[in-house]
């Protein structure tokens, strides 16, 4: 019986945390890309995620996503986006800047961005989070207080990927509830239905990620 109330206790522990996690709610289904999002504690804006397939080798998904200086063809509301600082071909800093609506300032941040491949499963993590003092604040631009981005990329054949994609984003107190709906649904949406088409770019096919493995 003793051991029986520590297992019951143990399983209580254990399962607090998840019931205090919320549940993700889909937002859209469409032309095989599923938008969620869902509530987290500690932060006023929910976090989103992304499910689709892609077509492909991750290699190529890799090289456009550190394309920084053309991320602004496909990353919803990107209007600027620029290379800081290569450490490694797969450890950058770059500058973007988002646009929202007037009469509000535009949004800006420094990105910190990394991959990392598993060898064994071949599976891509790319992290993008934001460097708050790596650039000084700039004029009539609000600096966004807290971004961070997970990419994780699991093959399912040579030429096909799973991606499920998680951004937990706080653009300013100032932004009211309706511009930030822009970015909850028409967001991760529009931006990776143009990176379906960014895919399709020939250069990208022609690119061999140094780092990751096909």
């Amino acid at each position: 019986m003793k051991f029986t109330a520590i297992i019951i206790s143990l399983c209580l522990l254990f399962q607090q945390p998840v019931q205090s996690q919320a549940d993700w709610t889909l937002k859209k289904d469409k032309n095989g890309i599923k938008v969620f999002a869902r509530k987290n504690k500690g932060f006023k804006f929910n976090e989103l995620k992304v499910e689709t397939l892609l077509e492909g080798k991750i290699s190529q998904l890799a090289a456009v996503i550190f394309d920084v200086k053309n991320q602004k063809d496909w990353v919803y509301k990107t209007i600027k986006s620029e290379l800081i600082k290569t450490v490694t071909t797969s450890d950058v800093f770059y500058y973007t800047e988002i646009e929202v609506p007037w009469p509000l300032d535009n949004r800006d941040m420094a990105v910190h961005m990394t991959v990392h491949q598993n060898p064994a499963t071949k599976v891509m993590t790319i992290v993008a989070k934001n460097a708050d003092d790596y650039l000084p604040p700039k004029k009539d631009k609000v600096r966004i207080k807290y971004s961070n981005a997970t990419w994780i990329v699991t093959p399912v054949s040579h030429l096909q990927y799973k991606v499920e994609y998680r951004i937990q984003f706080d653009p300013g107190d100032d932004v009211p509830a309706w511009i930030l709906n822009l970015f909850s649904t028409a967001g991760p949406y529009e931006t990776f239905i143009n990176l379906k088409e960014k895919l399709k770019q020939p250069q990208y096919a022609q690119i061999k990620f140094p780092s990751i493995i096909d």
